[in-house]
């Protein structure tokens, strides 16, 4: 039977195509960084699905066990997410009773979100669930593999804040 192309094979094709201006060395890393990437989603999508979660919704638990009370407006900006996006989110984890959604006792206006018992059950779940992605993945790489890794993902996550950092200041 043959392979079906799925739009995460077509993204990764495309990211194949040579580029004018790099160096083979350069292209071969950064394909290399986006096969992780890839492969790092499909398995936490996977084993977050096994205790029916979805990533943007892990993500949201997390934050709100280190910041609960938050506004809804402040948990949107911090998640870098449209407002009717975690709107929508916060309502289908609502429904499956891991939060609850209250007015803010100084000003009504405001919206504060609370987890409930099995919010924070869901996210000590969680946090399992990562420990063992962790461990099956980078755990499994020897030591001096893991203190290099590490050592240039820090390098190269300090070359896309400058990048970033760079296209954030105001032309001259």
């Amino acid at each position: 039977m043959p392979k079906v192309e799925t739009r995460t094979d077509a993204a990764f094709k495309m990211s194949l195509i040579e580029l004018e201006g790099v160096d083979e060395l350069s292209t071969r890393v950064f394909r290399a960084f986006l096969n992780t990437l890839r492969l790092h989603r499909q398995l936490m999508i996977a084993a977050l699905g096994d205790i029916d979660t979805h990533p943007g919704q892990a993500f949201c638990l997390r934050f709100l066990a280190a910041n609960d009370g938050v506004t809804q407006r402040d948990l949107a900006d911090s998640l870098h997410l449209a407002k009717p996006t975690v709107s929508k989110m916060l309502q289908a984890m609502e429904k499956a009773g891991a939060i609850e959604r209250r007015p803010d006792e100084h000003d009504q206006r405001l919206t504060r979100v609370h987890l409930t018992a099995a919010g924070h059950q869901l996210e000590t779940e969680l946090r399992a669930v990562s420990a063992a992605q962790i461990n099956e993945t980078v755990g499994s790489l020897p030591e001096g593999d893991r203190r290099e890794l590490g050592r240039l993902l820090e390098a190269l996550s300090a070359s896309i804040s400058a990048a970033i950092d760079a296209r954030q200041r105001p032309s001259a």
